[in-house]
């Protein structure tokens, strides 16, 4: 399993039109993503480092790269100047899951 995580630091100006933006257009955006598995929001709690974490699941790395060369990638990298002002850095990383355990 392959994993694309985008992590937001910091804060946005304005947290409810960020998360009212962010709910209700943005991710309804990258659900049409091709060969998306499975997609979860960790958002973090008011004052910690990281406000919100979104990691996208794809079966192997050749899925997400045909998801990252689809038009609906396109239209969500677009999207991203529409989003209200955030104060801080998001980043990028993605990830080999390797599950360890499961209880």
């Amino acid at each position: 399993m392959i994993k694309f995580c985008v992590f937001y630091y910091g804060k946005p100006e304005d947290p409810v039109a960020f998360d009212d933006y962010y709910w209700t257009h943005h991710l309804s955006l990258v659900t049409r993503w091709p060969r998306l598995r499975r997609f979860v929001i960790s958002k973090g709690q008011p004052g910690d480092e990281i406000y919100l974490i979104a990691e996208m699941y794809f079966e192997s790395r050749e899925d997400l790269e045909i998801a990252f060369h689809s038009p609906e990638r396109a239209e969500t990298g677009r999207d991203l100047k529409n989003f209200p002002k955030f104060l801080g850095e998001i980043k990028r990383q993605t990830f080999e899951e390797v599950e360890y355990w499961k209880g």
